[in-house]
C-alpha cells in the first residue's frame, strides 16, 4: 500500500457523492418505526436489489457467492417522532426526524456494500435492512427468525453507530459488553378513590406511588452489587384529572438497564416485591406488567482484536473503551453469532453540542465516509474471524481418527 494510502480509498472517492447525497435524501423523508418500507425499497434499489422482499418492512441482500459463512453489515431504517430544528436545507418537515444518524448509517452501508463488490467480488457480504431499532417490538429479531436469514448463511454481523461523546475522528471498539439488557415496566398501583376532602374515607392510590417511585431507587443502591451496572429509572408516573378527586389507579412506567442475567431476573423481582409490599402498607394492591426487551450487547474480543489495527490503517484514532446503559437491539445478533458494534465520533468538542435525540442533532457530511470505513474495517475484521474459524474446525476434524 502506497504510503498515506488508506484501504478503500479509490473506490470511497468514487462513491461518497452520492453516499452523501443519499444520506441527505434519506434525512428529508424519514419515517418512524413500523412505517420503514419506502426507506427499504429505496435502498435495496440502490443496491441493486429492487426485487428482493420484504421482511417486516426490512431487507436482508445477500451479495457474492451463494456459499460460504457471509459477513452482514447491518444499517437501521427508522427515525425518530421528532420535529427537527436543525434549519439545514434538506431538513425533514413531516415530523420525523433522524436525530440518532440512522440516515448515515444507512448511506454509508450503500457506499461500504458498494466498495466490498468493486474489490471483493468473490467474499460473500450481506446488507441487514433493519426497521424498528427505536420501537418495540424492536426488528432484529423479525430479520433473525426469517427465511431469508437462514438462507444467507451469516457468520457475523458488524454494526457502526455515530457517538457525539466521542471527536469526530475518534473511533470505540470495546471487547465485550458494551450496552445493556433493557426491559421496560408499567406497576399499576390500585385504591380506592373518592373526594380529596375527605381522605379518610379512601385509599389513596397517589401517596401509595409516591413512596413506591421512592423505594424503588434501593433496588440499585441497596439490593445490587455495586460491581455491576444496574439502572432503574422512572420515565412517567399518571393518576387523577382533578385537583381535588383522589383517583382509583396510578401507573408508574419505567425501564430497567442491567449487564448479568442473573440480576436482570432479581430487579424484576425486586419491582414486583416492593410495588406489592408498599402498596399494601397504604391499602392499595399493584399489578406489574414487564416488557422484555434487548439482551445485553456483546463484542466478540476476537473481531474487536482484528479490528482494532484496521481502524487505524483507514486513519482513524482508536479513543477509550465505550460502554454505556444505552441499549440497542443490535444484541440480538450478539445473541446469535460473532458481532461487533463500533461507535463513531461525531462530536465538535464543545459541551453545547447537541447529542442524540436532539431536534438539533446533525452529523457532518464527512460522518458517512467515516461510518463506512468503520464497517469495511469491521468486515474484513470480521471475515477473517470467520476464515480463522473455518481452519480451526478442519484442523480439528482432520486431527480427529
Amino acid at each position: 500500500m502506497a504510503a498515506g494510502r488508506r484501504p478503500f480509498d479509490h473506490e470511497i472517492r468514487a462513491g461518497l457523492g452520492d453516499a452523501q447525497a443519499l444520506r441527505r435524501e434519506l434525512h428529508r423523508t424519514p419515517r418512524t418505526g413500523g412505517d420503514e418500507e419506502p426507506v427499504a425499497r429505496l435502498l435495496a434499489t440502490r443496491l441493486g436489489r429492487a426485487e428482493a422482499p420484504s421482511i417486516a418492512g426490512g431487507r436482508i441482500l445477500r451479495f457474492g457467492p451463494a456459499d460460504g459463512p457471509a459477513v452482514a453489515l447491518r444499517a437501521e431504517l427508522d427515525a425518530l417522532p421528532i420535529d427537527e430544528e436543525t434549519g439545514v436545507r434538506w431538513a425533514s418537515r413531516n415530523g420525523a426526524m433522524h436525530a440518532c444518524g440512522h440516515d448515515v448509517h444507512m448511506a454509508a452501508l450503500a457506499l461500504a456494500v458498494g466498495c466490498l463488490r468493486k474489490t471483493m467480488p468473490d467474499v460473500p457480504v450481506v446488507a441487514l435492512l433493519q426497521p424498528r431499532e427505536e420501537t418495540y417490538p424492536c426488528g432484529a429479531p423479525d430479520l433473525l427468525g426469517s427465511d431469508e436469514w437462514a438462507g444467507a448463511n451469516i457468520g457475523a454481523v458488524v454494526g457502526g453507530h455515530l457517538q457525539p461523546r466521542l471527536p469526530a475522528g475518534v473511533v470505540s471498539a470495546a471487547p465485550g459488553a458494551v450496552n445493556a439488557a433493557s426491559d421496560e415496566f408499567e406497576l399499576t398501583v390500585h385504591g380506592v378513590g373518592g373526594h380529596a376532602a375527605y381522605p379518610h374515607t379512601v385509599e389513596d392510590p397517589v401517596v401509595a406511588a409516591a413512596a413506591i417511585v421512592g423505594a424503588m431507587q434501593h433496588i440499585v443502591s441497596r439490593r445490587t452489587d455495586p460491581m455491576q451496572p444496574a439502572v432503574v429509572s422512572i420515565g412517567s408516573v399518571r393518576g387523577g384529572q382533578a385537583a381535588n378527586i383522589i383517583p382509583n389507579d396510578v401507573r408508574i412506567l419505567g425501564t430497567v438497564r442491567t449487564f448479568d442475567s442473573a440480576q436482570r431476573e432479581d430487579v424484576k423481582s425486586h419491582l414486583e416485591a416492593i410495588g406489592r409490599n408498599v402498596a399494601a402498607g397504604y391499602g392499595c394492591t399493584t399489578t406489574l406488567r414487564i416488557v422484555s426487551g434487548e439482551p445485553v450487547l456483546t463484542n466478540s474480543p476476537d473481531i474487536v482484536h482484528r479490528l482494532r489495527p484496521n481502524i487505524r490503517e483507514q486513519g482513524m484514532s482508536l479513543g477509550e473503551d465505550l460502554r454505556s446503559c444505552g441499549a440497542d437491539d443490535f444484541a440480538y445478533y450478539s445473541d446469535a453469532v460473532a458481532s461487533v458494534m463500533v461507535f463513531v465520533g461525531t462530536g465538535d468538542g464543545t459541551s453545547s453540542s447537541p447529542g442524540l435525540h436532539s431536534p438539533r442533532f446533525l452529523p457532518p457530511e464527512s460522518a458517512v465516509e467515516d461510518v463506512a470505513r468503520v464497517l469495511l474495517a469491521g468486515f474484513s475484521a470480521a471475515n477473517d474471524h470467520l476464515r480463522a474459524d473455518m481452519s480451526s474446525r478442519s484442523l480439528s476434524e482432520g486431527s480427529v481418527t
